[in-house]
C-alpha cells in the first residue's frame, strides 16, 4: 500500500501532527485527534481499455489515541492492491467494475513498536463486493525497517472470507513489500512487489504484483502520489495485460 511506504515512527511517542520533514519517517498510526484523508483515482491501463474501468476511491483515518487509529476505506491501495475496480466505479467494465458501489471496509491499527523497526498490528473488516455479498476479515501487521533515507516495508495479512467462499471469497494470503528511498525531503520513490494467493491454490495460483511509486510532499499537510504497475506480473496465473495507475491526493494534519 502506498500510504504505508511513507510512514515510520520516529520514537516511542507519536510525532506532532502535520510537520514530519521526512516522508519515510511518518508514524504508522496517527496522533490522537489526527486525521488522514486520501482520494485515489484508479485507472485501468490495459491496451484498448484505458480508463475502463475507472474508479474514485476515498479513504479516511482518525487517531483515537496515540496508539490506536481507525479508518473507513474503499481503495485498492488500502488493501495493498494494484487495480482499478474500487468503490466508486465511475466508468464500468463487465464484471471487474460493474456497479457504482462495490464495497467498503473498516481498518484498525495499533502501534506496538516504534523506532527504526516499527510494527503496527492491523485488522480490517471488509465488504469486498455486494453482488454476491462478500464479507471478509483480515489479520496482519504493518512492519517497517528504516536506515537513513531508505525503508523496507511490508503489510502481510491473512484474509478470511465469511460468506460466499465458493463465489470467489476464499481465504487468501497477502505478502506485499515496498523498497523505498527518499532522495530529498519532499520526494519518495519506491518499488512495490510481493506475493498473494488464495490458500487453496497457493502452489499454482499465486501472483507477484509489480509497481513503481512516486510521492511528493506539496505542503506540510498535502501529498500527491502516483503508482503504476501490474496486478500480476509474475506467477502461474500472471496476466501482464492487467495493469493500472493509482493517482492519490492525500491530506494529513
Amino acid at each position: 500500500m502506498l500510504a504505508m511506504v511513507l510512514s515510520i515512527a520516529s520514537g516511542a511517542r507519536a510525532e506532532p501532527p502535520g510537520h514530519a520533514t521526512d516522508l519515510v519517517t511518518r508514524s504508522l498510526v496517527l496522533a490522537a485527534g489526527g486525521v488522514e484523508a486520501q482520494l485515489t483515482a484508479e485507472i485501468n491501463l490495459q491496451a484498448r481499455r484505458v480508463g475502463r474501468p475507472l474508479s474514485l476511491a476515498p479513504d479516511l483515518w482518525y487517531g483515537l489515541t496515540p496508539r490506536w487509529t481507525i479508518g473507513l476505506i474503499h481503495s485498492n491501495r488500502s488493501v495493498d492492491r494494484i487495480d482499478a475496480s474500487a468503490t466508486f466505479c465511475l466508468r464500468r467494465f463487465q464484471t471487474r467494475c460493474d456497479r457504482l458501489y462495490r464495497g467498503s471496509g473498516i481498518d484498525v491499527r495499533w502501534s506496538w513498536k516504534t523506532g527504526p523497526l516499527s510494527v503496527a498490528p492491523r485488522a480490517r473488516v471488509l465488504l469486498r463486493d455486494v453482488d454476491p455479498i462478500k464479507p471478509a476479515v483480515t489479520l496482519g501487521a504493518m512492519v517497517r525497517w528504516t536506515r537513513g533515507r531508505f525503508a523496507i516495508e511490508s503489510d502481510p495479512y491473512l484474509r478470511l472470507g465469511l460468506a460466499n467462499r465458493d463465489e470467489g471469497n476464499r481465504a487468501a494470503l497477502f505478502l506485499p513489500v515496498w523498497l523505498a528511498v527518499q532522495p530529498t525531503c519532499h520526494w519518495l520513490i519506491a518499488i512495490h512487489t510481493g506475493y498473494d494467493s488464495e490458500l487453496a491454490i497457493w502452489r499454482d495460483g499465486y501472483h507477484v504484483p509489480f509497481g513503481l511509486v512516486v510521492r511528493a510532499r506539496a505542503t506540510s499537510y498535502l501529498d500527491v502520489g502516483v503508482e503504476a504497475g501490474f496486478t500480476s506480473l509474475l506467477g502461474p496465473q500472471n496476466n501482464i495485460k492487467q495493469r493500472a495507475a493509482l493517482v492519490t491526493l492525500g491530506w494529513r494534519n
